[in-house]
């Protein structure tokens, strides 16, 4: 059975994540001006959490729906928040420059687990990136 408070603060999340990214795009939108067409662009995926891989067997990687956090120079001052889709892709307009994206899974456990991101941006471009989640089994 779920628990309905994990269950309430995912929702939450995810609605905070939409409302702070339409926020980002009615700034920045399509067609507005000074609309920025840079920023980063991506995948979270999680290892296949297969203990032994063996050939002709294999394990690969899976996409992860994941919540992304972006920050600039001061890692405690929040850019965007993004929530990859459920194929884990993601795609975000940033003004050039360097960020930090800080990964973290919906369910709220310690696995699986992401590493932070450091990322340039370039004028008038989408950086591509791949987050890697460890499942933690080996």
């Amino acid at each position: 059975m779920k628990n309905p408070v994990r269950t309430a603060l995912a929702a939450l999340a995810l609605a905070t994540a939409v409302l702070a990214g339409g926020c980002g795009r009615a700034s920045h939108g399509a067609g507005s001006p000074g609309a920025p067409d840079s920023g980063i662009k991506g995948r979270t995926m999680v290892d296949g959490g297969c203990p032994l891989v063996r050939e002709g067997s294999p394990c690969p990687d899976r996409p992860l729906s994941a919540h992304l956090t972006i920050t600039g120079g001061d890692p405690q001052r929040t850019i965007a928040q993004i929530i990859s889709d459920t194929d884990g892709h993601f795609r975000l307009s940033l003004p050039p420059g360097t960020y930090t994206v800080r990964p973290a899974n919906l369910t709220g456990a310690v696995a699986p687990i992401a590493q932070p991101v450091t990322v340039t941006v370039s004028d008038g471009r989408f950086t591509a990136i791949v987050i890697h989640f460890d499942s933690g089994i080996r």
